[in-house]
């Protein structure tokens, strides 16, 4: 028996009371039928159900911070993909002022103001070298990760003053959160930055030169050498030192700068957006982005000698973080599919894609009379399985996808269940024997079950499959089955539908059944 079977048993633990668990072939049910039951009162099959698949256009998707526990990585870049055509994203954030609070002192003059936001890294193990007796010596290498489209090609950044206030709190409703979406247009003010960018695992490195330390501005004095203390590389934006010399060091005496609230009204964030025709869009974790200030200021020094000095303030990404996706669906076959969808009799391809994209709507029993029958048919339902198929060769595709109630907006009770759990639900990538990414399934065997209970049914429900995100991960601890629409994740995959019905491939319901020969 599979390594997967013997997860399922494990996770099962009681199991069924003539079966001793949950397996995924016939021959396995048949094997155990044979084992378990001498008196052959019990016999065992499967089906396959023709079921419904069609597209959804998801016009937008939440990108806030302000849900407790819930914290969605931002995005920002520009990306075009030849199935679902092009996108891009701006990353906003309001900044928070720094633990001591402002103030530049004397006669202060600014060398150099930077946006720093880290590249989120993937740490892998390569080998380096094999000794002469043969041992294998490996090295840690850091490369950059989640990031999609292609990193070669260049394309602008701009950085902008926000001229909207974001809000913590809904005002309409100050108990909850505010809750910004995608496709929220925002007012935006001064160019603070423009120049063209891509990806750079070496940007490890900011050289600040200080020429404020004599007495004339048209030398560099000195240069001081700025990188983390891992050495990880970071994203940096050099910003108009003029604008925070009027705007930060002139009014440092504000009561703008008493308490972060009163910062934020004052300066509210910054907009950071890309354009191109093309190129890369990437995820990020703001956490550790910052706004840095170098600036040079009068100290005095022993015997009252004024003293040149190099000062630094770090401003750290906080408060309300948000972002601003908008898609063009610039190939024709994802825009009919999406604009036009066939919810009669479904669809031969299912796009799914995160970001305010797509994703498929699932109809599981369309034929009511085939439900009551099946339901009739007083099956014991071992185990259920959807399977859905990658068609054709995809090589960059989501590497899990995630099944939800659509119309209660809920999981699914097998993705939560002590008996079942995500392990089992599934989701998860798999690959062909070439190694080449497959399909996704997921068993939905306690929903079935329900479903098909001759004396206590449930109704049915339409699902529906995305992209996977973090958030969509169950809590046991908050007992939350509600699934957010957060969806940061750009990459898409092409699936295949459940026509033509020639397909032996296409989307469709498994069960696994036994059945009592005395009825």
């Amino acid at each position: 028996m599979s390594n997967k079977n013997v997860t399922i048993f494990k996770n099962i633990g009681l199991g069924l009371v003539f079966f001793f668990g949950i397996i995924s072939c016939e021959k396995d049910f048949e094997d155990i039928a044979v084992n378990l039951i001498d008196n052959k009162a019990f016999s065992v099959g499967d089906t396959l159900l023709e079921i419904i698949s069609y597209n959804k256009n998801v016009m937008s998707s939440r990108v806030d911070n302000n849900e407790a526990g819930k914290v969605p990585l931002s995005l920002l870049g520009v990306y075009q993909d030849n199935d679902f055509g092009y996108m891009r994203s701006a990353l906003i954030s309001q900044l928070k002022l720094p633990i001591l609070g402002v103030n530049f002192g004397d006669n202060a003059v600014i060398d150099l103001v930077v946006v720093d936001m880290p590249y989120l890294l993937k740490d892998t193990l390569v080998i380096k070298e094999i000794t002469e007796d043969k041992d294998t010596i490996y090295e840690r290498v850091k490369s950059l990760d989640f990031i999609y489209g292609n990193r070669k090609m260049e394309y602008n950044i701009t950085v902008n003053e926000l001229g909207t206030f974001l809000n913590t709190l809904d005002p309409l409703d100050p108990s909850k959160g505010m809750k910004y979406y995608s496709d929220k247009d925002y007012l935006i003010k001064d160019l603070l930055h423009t120049g063209s960018f891509k990806p750079n695992v070496n940007d490890t490195v900011l050289y600040v030169e200080r020429k404020y330390l004599d007495d004339d501005p048209g030398t560099v004095d000195d240069i001081d050498t700025i990188k983390a203390e891992d050495v990880s590389p970071s994203i940096k934006f050099i910003l108009n030192s003029d604008f925070f010399k009027n705007r930060f060091v002139d009014h440092q005496d504000s009561p703008d700068f008493d308490d972060n609230l009163s910062f934020n009204h004052y300066f509210r964030g910054l907009y950071i957006d890309a354009d191109g025709v093309d190129g890369s869009i990437m995820n990020l974790a703001t956490t550790k982005a910052k706004m840095t200030i170098y600036y040079t200021n009068d100290i005095k020094g022993k015997d009252d000698v004024v003293v040149k000095t190099k000062q630094t303030m770090h401003f750290s990404f906080g408060g309300v973080k948000t972002g601003k996706y908008i898609k063009d669906y610039n190939q024709p076959e994802i825009r009919e599919a999406l604009d036009f969808p066939n919810v009669d009799d479904g669809e031969q391809k299912l796009f799914i894609q995160g970001a305010s994209g797509s994703e498929a709507i699932i109809d599981l029993f369309p034929d009511e009379f085939e439900l009551e029958d099946l339901r009739e048919k007083d099956w014991l339902i071992n185990e259920a399985n959807l399977t859905i198929y990658i068609r054709g060769d995809q090589k960059e595709v989501p590497s899990k996808l995630f099944l939800y109630n659509y119309e209660y907006g809920s999981m699914i009770s097998d993705n939560y269940s002590f008996k079942f759990g995500p392990e089992v639900f599934g989701g998860v990538l798999e690959y062909d024997n070439n190694g080449e990414p497959e399909k996704y399934k997921f068993r939905i065997t306690k929903y079935i079950k329900d479903i098909l209970d001759k004396e206590d049914p449930k109704a049915p429900s339409i699902l529906a499959l995305k992209n996977f995100v973090n958030t969509d991960g169950f809590d046991p601890k908050a007992i939350d089955t509600i699934i957010r629409d957060y969806n940061w994740i750009p990459k898409g995959v092409v699936l295949k539908g459940n026509l033509p019905e020639t397909d032996k491939e296409r989307i469709k319901l498994e069960i696994y059944y036994s059945k009592s020969k005395l009825k």
